[in-house]
């Protein structure tokens, strides 16, 4: 009876070692998985989902995009690239996603419905003719310094953007849109200037 309950003894040891064992391997793939999650999310690649209709008819309300943080290093920012940024001023607001027009050194004007990047008109493949593009405040022209950008959006009728609120800097973006997830999977390409 005795060497019966120090067999029963031994089993039971044995499986609570299995049993801490694999709890251990799980857990620690569990660890380095977060990890690896963490790091992709923060220095390569994100999710964002859009909200509104101001940068229609390309992006539209509720779909899911992944962008490049990558970029957000190295500042390879290209016009025409389709952003991810926070309300300049005011980190805490909800990300806007907006159309990237103008970089650091350029002098952006608008003026007979029309953007001009340097006193020369922009040319957006990726809107519709008939989205004219108005002033929406008492400004209507702006310098770019070091580290600024102009963002506006496709649907200029219905977009709050660096024509209401200026300027952003850097360290306002998260990155550009490379990719729509959903509803659609479709790459998102820069025009070309």
């Amino acid at each position: 009876m005795i060497k019966s309950r120090v067999i029963g003894t031994q089993f039971r040891a044995k499986g609570i070692g299995r049993f801490a064992s694999t709890a251990f391997e799980l857990l620690r793939w569990l660890i380095l998985g977060g990890l690896a999650l963490f790091l992709i999310h923060f220095f390569l690649f994100t999710v964002f989902i859009v909200s509104g209709e101001s940068m229609e008819p390309n992006f539209h309300d509720r779909e899911v995009v992944i962008i490049n943080r990558f970029n957000l290093f190295t500042g390879n920012f290209k016009r025409g690239d389709p952003m991810v940024l926070k309300f300049p001023g005011d980190p805490d607001r909800v990300k806007y996603i907006k159309r990237l027009i103008g970089l650091p050194g350029d002098y952006v004007e608008i003026k007979n419905n029309s953007i001009y990047i340097n006193n020369k008109p922009l040319t957006e493949s990726y809107i519709p003719p008939s989205f004219g593009t108005e002033a929406t405040s008492a400004v209507s022209t702006w310098q770019l310094r070091e580290g600024e950008y102009f963002l506006i959006g496709d649907n200029r009728g219905n977009s709050s953007d660096s024509r209401a609120w200026g300027v952003a800097r850097k360290s306002d973006m998260t990155g550009p849109v490379k990719l729509i997830l959903m509803p659609r999977f479709e790459f998102v390409t820069t025009p070309p200037y």
